[in-house]
């Protein structure tokens, strides 16, 4: 019988000297902090599909309106990749701007908003009216909160329909939406072709 306690005491020593061992031993260990995984660089953290985002004007008038086919969102540079982008700009009289690209980038939600590649930009003297003025050029640049628009590349501008069609021609072009000014800036030639 004291054989038999022996051994149990000695294995349940044992343990005990394993389980102290064990314990001293997490203890040394530094403590880990949690990590925290992000999502990893390029990859983005939100998209929409279908999108229209409306802002107003102090009065709560339409000011402008951007939505796209395909919004992707990346966190780590605030900027958001757009498929099929529409931009339109309000103006208080009825007039509206409305841009269109294939692809485009918005910066810092919607500060700078870039169209990529062929853009047409059309302006219609109130909802409904037809298209009187028609701009083709490529890669525009338009600060919204400025109403404003830019370009520095080739731009065809279509005045007017069928038997009274102005067109002009430049290199580089400034659009004020608000004002319903273009400046044309380098290389301007135009034709005016009454039939």
């Amino acid at each position: 019988m004291f054989r038999l306690l022996s051994r149990r005491s000695s294995i349940t020593l044992l343990l005990m000297t394993i389980t102290a061992l064990s314990v001293w031993q997490l203890q040394k260990q530094p403590a880990k902090n949690p990590t925290i995984t992000t999502q990893s660089q390029g990859a983005p953290d939100s998209f929409m599909e279908n999108f229209t985002l409306q802002i107003l004007d102090t009065q709560g008038q339409l000011q402008y309106q951007l939505q796209a086919t395909y919004m992707a969102h990346y966190a780590d540079d605030d900027r958001s990749e757009l498929i099929k982008p529409q931009f339109i700009a309000f103006r208080p009289d009825g007039q509206r701007w409305t841009a269109v690209a294939e692809t485009g980038l918005a910066i810092g939600g919607t500060d700078k908003i870039m169209l990529n590649g062929a853009v047409i930009i059309q302006r219609n003297n109130s909802s409904g009216a037809p298209v009187d003025l028609e701009i083709r050029t490529r890669d525009l640049n338009i600060t919204p909160a400025d109403d404003y628009a830019e370009t520095d590349m080739k731009t065809t501008i279509i005045h007017g329909k069928d038997s009274k069609k102005a067109i002009s021609e430049s290199v580089g072009l400034q659009v004020y939406f608000r004002k319903g000014q273009l400046n044309l800036l380098s290389q301007v030639k135009g034709v005016y072709a009454p039939q």
